[in-house]
């Protein structure tokens, strides 16, 4: 499944600036958030200048995609300086654009360094196995939604919280994720952070449900990411245990946000994220 994930990351180039990228079908209703930012910063990375390290995107989802057919990802420069480049990628389907994205690029530089510290919640070891849990929830979901959920995964998945995404249970607003590439990802910088880019849309806005005792599969909810960010501070590499510690400070109006903080298993903090989604609940 590793392998895959990073087939749909070598996009196919059909112009200067345009490529194409395949969808893949996790059982959801539509593509997965993740797979579009992961895509869209594969293209932005062959366009931007090669001495220039992405440090950061931000993602605005627009409509929903169909994991049925291909997306094509429309790259464009906004702004070439000394230090930084910042590019456009829209991504588009059926000839209407599913999402934006900017992401922006500098030079390797020498500078200040501090950083927030890293919680102190335990070893990968003491948590939930998610993906073994998650496939003893498949066996009672009917096909082909049950291949889809027991099908290997890329990710090697601890959490501290596991909720059942058809029937939810009331938890803290909050959510710690060990996580690490499960086989091995190539050393590539590049494809590292489209990698980190697919995987950390999959717990943020779901953390938003935690207090309000809500599967994001259960009868009557509608859950879709609005935006979605990401800020790279340091390298890693995900073939080691790496904690997204998440929390969710706000819900209302029919949205709810999470935001998290990314660190190696030494402590180091390699990335932060924010989202905010549609949290809808109708009876």
């Amino acid at each position: 499944m590793l392998n895959h994930l990073i087939h749909l990351l070598k996009l196919e180039q059909i112009d200067d600036l345009i490529f194409r990228g395949e969808s893949q079908d996790l059982g959801l209703h539509q593509v997965f958030g993740g797979q579009v930012v992961a895509q869209a910063l594969s293209a932005a990375m062959q366009i931007a200048p090669k001495d220039r390290i992405l440090h950061s995107c931000h993602a605005y989802f627009l409509a929903p995609g169909e994991n049925q057919y291909p997306i094509i990802y429309d790259v464009e420069t906004l702004r070439e300086g000394r230090n930084f480049s910042a590019l456009r990628v829209k991504a588009i389907q059926h000839n209407e654009v599913i999402c934006h994205i900017t992401a922006s690029f500098q030079i390797d530089e020498e500078g200040f360094d501090h950083q927030s510290a890293m919680p102190d919640i335990g070893q990968p070891e003491s948590f939930i196995d998610e993906n073994a849990m998650i496939q003893k929830i498949a066996v009672n979901l009917p096909s082909p939604l049950k291949e889809k959920f027991i099908v290997e995964r890329p990710f090697e998945i601890r959490t501290k919280y596991l909720n059942n995404p058809f029937n939810g249970v009331k938890l803290p607003p909050e959510q710690y994720s060990w996580f690490k590439t499960q086989g091995k990802a190539p050393l590539d910088l590049a494809i590292q952070q489209c990698l980190l880019a697919y995987f950390s849309d999959f717990h943020c806005i779901l953390t938003a449900l935690h207090p309000h005792e809500k599967g994001f599969l259960q009868q009557g909810m509608k859950v879709a990411t609005i935006d979605h960010s990401i800020w790279f501070h340091r390298p890693f590499d995900l073939n080691h245990w790496h904690l997204h510690a998440i929390e969710s400070n706000n819900a209302f109006g029919g949205r709810g946000l999470a935001r998290g903080q990314i660190f190696s298993q030494e402590g180091k903090l390699i990335a932060t994220t924010q989202q905010e989604g549609l949290i809808r609940y109708q009876k």
